[in-house]
């Protein structure tokens, strides 16, 4: 019986040596074919392995994108952003596209070494990858032609790789028990200081048993499907088909992502730049304040002179209005007692003259008070 679900590739070690095997056979079918007909051969055409290459300004040449149903695609190794180092062998670190084009390019069918380094600094690792040359049809084509021998061959080495995934889930189910007991004793460890949180420890671990239960029971289930395997090689034609269609659709799933990721990263780029314009012009328009209040603190400190002046001016202004002042304090008295004066020598002379010429005595006429402020000394 097969796994729930079919079989899966569990990671780029299978897949390598599946495509090796059908790189291997397909340049054996195509030798067969170009030696019986050799106009045939010549009249195959050129093609690449699947993979765009862009150079960028020092020289190094990088994974621009991944064609879908290409031999790089169909490998597995590659990635996005791979740098390309060697070509059969041959160091093409600065060479340019042309020349790296002239290398990998060859008829369809053919072999080629690629040799790519992934990562930066000390942490850089370089693979090679034996591609075949050819566009997706022809390679879809060839792997159409391997019949049901490869399948079976393929469908074992899942197997194998599901056997393994076995012992790897038991690795992780002790883990998951040892996990579970030092969980449990630093939960009693912590008991009296954790009061508060015992019920959510003990979801957590009712959630955990709950988890392991299910995990074993997975495996046991995965053990007893996988020991009659031999009963349904019959329907393995159909679950490999079934396979095939969820990888096309999760690497459809992962074009998307891909494309996704391409647009974020144009729209953060934008927004980088217009973040970098912004911050031009609020340091353009900081000096521009600076300069204005320099301006205005010279104006400012302009003002304060002239303040000081005007105050000063102001302070000589009021204290010549109070030497006036005083001075005309000065006069209206000196000009009351003159006032008073002439009142005595005129009160004193109309008495002469009335004690001369025996008359009635001549009264002045009594002035107001208020009147005094109407004299004026001339």
């Amino acid at each position: 019986l097969l796994p729930a679900g079919g079989f899966k590739f569990s990671g780029g070690f299978a897949r390598k040596r599946l495509w090796a095997r059908s790189t291997n056979d397909l340049r054996t079918q195509q030798d067969m074919i170009t030696s019986k007909d050799p106009h045939m051969a010549e009249a195959s055409s050129v093609a690449g392995v699947g993979i765009f290459f862009q150079q960028e300004g020092d020289g190094s040449v990088f994974v621009k994108t991944i064609v879908n149903g290409g031999s790089a695609e169909r490998e597995g190794s590659v990635r996005v952003g791979d740098l390309i180092v060697a070509v059969d062998d041959r160091d093409v670190v600065g060479e340019p596209l042309a020349t790296l084009r002239g290398l990998i390019l060859g008829p369809q069918g053919s072999l080629v070494t690629l040799a790519f380094e992934r990562g930066d600094g000390p942490d850089a690792q370089q693979f090679d990858c034996r591609l075949m040359r050819g566009t997706a049809e022809f390679l879809a084509g060839i792997s159409a032609s391997r019949g049901m021998e490869d399948d079976v061959d393929e469908a074992r080495l899942q197997l194998r790789q599901a056997l393994g995934h076995c012992a790897q889930d038991r690795e992780e189910l002790e883990r998951l028990r040892k996990m579970l007991l030092q969980e449990r004793e630093a939960a009693q460890v912590r008991e009296q200081e954790m009061e508060q949180v015992q019920a959510s420890n003990a979801e957590e671990s009712h959630r955990l048993n709950e988890v392991l239960r299910k995990a074993e029971q997975a495996r046991r289930e995965a053990e007893i499907k996988l020991h009659p395997l031999q009963q349904r090689e019959a329907d393995l034609a159909e679950e490999l088909n079934r396979q095939k269609e969820k990888e096309r659709l999760r690497k459809e799933y992962i074009e998307e992502l891909k494309k996704r990721h391409e647009e974020d990263k144009n729209r953060l780029e934008q927004l980088h730049l217009k973040e970098q314009a912004g911050r031009r012009d609020d340091q353009v328009a900081r000096l521009t304040a600076e300069g204005l209040l320099t301006k205005l603190q010279n104006e400012l400190a302009r003002i304060r002179e002239f303040e000081g002046g005007r105050r000063e001016r102001e302070r000589e202004y009021v204290a010549r209005v109070e030497e006036e002042t005083a001075r005309l304090r000065h006069a209206s008295a000196m000009g009351e007692q003159l006032r008073d004066l002439s009142r005595d020598v005129e009160h004193n002379v109309l008495r002469h003259f009335s004690t001369f010429y025996s008359g009635p005595t001549y009264e002045p006429p009594r002035e107001e008070e208020n009147d005094a402020d109407d004299l004026f000394l001339g």
